[in-house]
């Protein structure tokens, strides 16, 4: 299966993109353009204890079906994550002037949302499941 749209909160493996770092006040502060995570940048990474996805963010193929965010619908599907963090940051509209972003022309959520998802994505942490 193709993947044609990129998650803008994949997770941390080889073959995605360093998207951007987690600040002090908890927004993403973004790299442009992202360099790509080898399992070398994973390990170092991993030495610091506190999950990377609690500090970085990645972006890697939207993997739809396969994801537990994907919401199905009649013929096709969305991302409800993106939904979510939306409706809770109560976004109306997004910016007139976007920031610079390097995956804007294939990102997911950006195809559902235009500006509006702009606007909500440095706040979207992604952090793993508890065991």
């Amino acid at each position: 299966m193709e993947f044609t749209k990129t998650c803008p909160s994949a997770p941390p493996e080889p073959g995605s993109i360093f998207l951007g770092v987690v600040t002090r006040k908890g927004q993403v502060a973004y790299l442009n353009p992202g360099p790509p995570v080898t399992s070398e940048l994973l390990v170092i990474l991993n030495q610091r204890g506190v999950p990377i996805e609690n500090r970085l963010r990645f972006a890697g193929a939207c993997r739809e079906h396969q994801c537990v965010q994907w919401q199905a619908e009649a013929g096709a599907g969305r991302c409800g994550l993106i939904d979510h963090a939306i409706d809770a940051l109560e976004i109306e509209s997004g910016p007139e002037t976007l920031p610079h972003c390097g995956i804007r022309q294939t990102c997911r959520w950006f195809a559902q949302h235009k500006s509006s998802a702009c606007a909500a994505c440095p706040e979207v942490i992604r952090r793993p499941a508890r065991e």
